[in-house]
């Protein structure tokens, strides 16, 4: 039998259901609010796809759609490519000044989004680069590249560098024994980093507002210009859509790390 819960024991176990009903109740009453044929926040007696289907048909939000699919995965993989080579940098070389060169890297993740955004729309005018698509991929990747390299770096930290020397010592090229040896060791953690990076982007709508320059408009800005001046039912069909994709790309992360993390102890049992 277990153990009897203390009053305490049920005071906190309360408090834990409060806190996630109050993080998941809005949640909740925009995906019932999708499937209610009276498209309104009640519970609905009926469910109906109707709002799903109206949403395929709405030219606008399935561009917007498409749009930032296109920057998030673009995102995605510039992010991880580049937070995988100062992963690579800041785990195998102690050059002087490494601790503020990595601290410069976490920079935007400290930023208010408000300032980044108005820096970097300063900053593209200056350069005369213009307002759209490169705008956006480039503040996209500033903003997911500290996420990405964080996470690779704990893929390099329980890193076994003498297997790197084995493969040289056997006579492979440096590359060969990046391309061969290390990269796949650290692959689960690359992969994480561009889930979350294209997660990130995905979501991304402040500093977009900014350096979007109105040509180019992802699927949050052209949500938020939606509800300014009505709630469409199409609204809660598409949020409840991506919700559901965000929540399944963070769970894959999370399930990659977990699986890397216990090769990682496998391998230092059978090392042991």
């Amino acid at each position: 039998m277990g153990a009897k819960l203390s009053g305490r024991d049920w005071f906190y176990r309360g408090y834990a259901l409060l806190i996630y009903v109050f993080l998941f109740a809005p949640i909740l009453v925009v995906v019932m609010t999708s499937f209610n044929p009276t498209g309104r926040a009640t519970i609905p007696t009926e469910f109906t796809l109707e709002w799903y289907s109206e949403l395929l048909d709405d030219t606008q939000l399935m561009t917007a759609l498409r749009t930032s699919l296109i920057v998030a995965v673009v995102s995605a993989s510039v992010s991880a490519l580049l937070g995988l080579s100062a992963a690579y940098g800041l785990s195998r070389y102690r050059l002087p000044g490494r601790g503020a060169a990595q601290g410069v890297f976490y920079l935007p993740m400290l930023v208010p989004a408000v300032v980044s955004g108005v820096s970097m729309l300063m900053w593209f005018r200056n350069i005369n680069i213009e307002l759209g698509w490169p705008s956006i991929i480039l503040t996209h990747v500033v903003v997911t590249l500290p996420f990405t390299m964080t996470i690779i770096l704990t893929s390099f930290a329980g890193f076994d560098t003498r297997l790197e020397e084995a493969a040289m010592d056997l006579g492979a090229t440096p590359w060969r024994t990046f391309r061969m040896i290390t990269l796949p060791l650290v692959m689960p953690g690359v992969l994480g980093g561009a889930l979350m990076a294209f997660t990130l982007s995905f979501d991304e709508f402040v500093v977009t507002l900014f350096v979007s320059g109105g040509g180019v408009q992802t699927l949050p800005i052209v949500v938020y210009n939606r509800i300014r001046y009505m709630l469409s039912p199409e609204i809660n069909a598409i949020a409840t859509l991506v919700m559901g994709f965000s929540i399944g790309l963070l769970a894959i992360a999370q399930g990659i790390i977990i699986i890397r993390r216990r090769r990682e102890r496998s391998r230092q049992l059978e090392t042991a």
